[in-house]
């Protein structure tokens, strides 16, 4: 399988439901989402924040910000992109392959849909050997 590039990294849209007192967003497996969900966590940042600072191998992973506003840096080793995430109408797909930042203002919050469960063998959590993992891949 070919290794991905900061051009397959993609924004959508949810679909939006306004009411009278409330709004609906929605995020179906194969409109907004490009994969079927496996695992969903949130990051709620209490101050400024950087995280992630991480690639996958195999896991691609959809960022949405509830609250706030996150800037979601990508990478793939050749080409760097920046995305600023600030309402939960946006949703930034991420493949595997891809090294991602987040940096977080105070009180924002990021939920991020996984394509796979857990597993700490799918990180790479150093820049250099993830340059060498996508020189040795590809």
């Amino acid at each position: 399988m070919p290794l991905a590039s900061v051009a397959d990294v993609r924004c959508s849209t949810a679909q939006e439901f306004p009411g009278p007192d409330a709004d609906l967003l929605v995020y179906d497996s194969g409109i907004v989402l490009p994969f079927a969900v496996r695992r969903v966590f949130t990051v709620r940042a209490h101050e400024t924040a950087e995280r992630g600072r991480h690639a996958h191998k195999l896991c691609g992973q959809m960022f949405v910000c509830l609250q706030g506003t996150c800037t979601v840096a990508v990478d793939d080793g050749a080409i760097r992109k920046t995305f600023a995430l600030s309402t939960p109408r946006e949703a930034l797909f991420v493949p595997a392959s891809i090294w991602a930042e987040q940096d977080y203002e105070p009180g924002a919050i990021l939920m991020v849909l996984c394509d796979q469960p857990y597993n700490e063998t799918d990180y790479i959590r150093d820049y250099d050997a993830f340059l060498a993992w996508r020189a040795g891949a590809a």
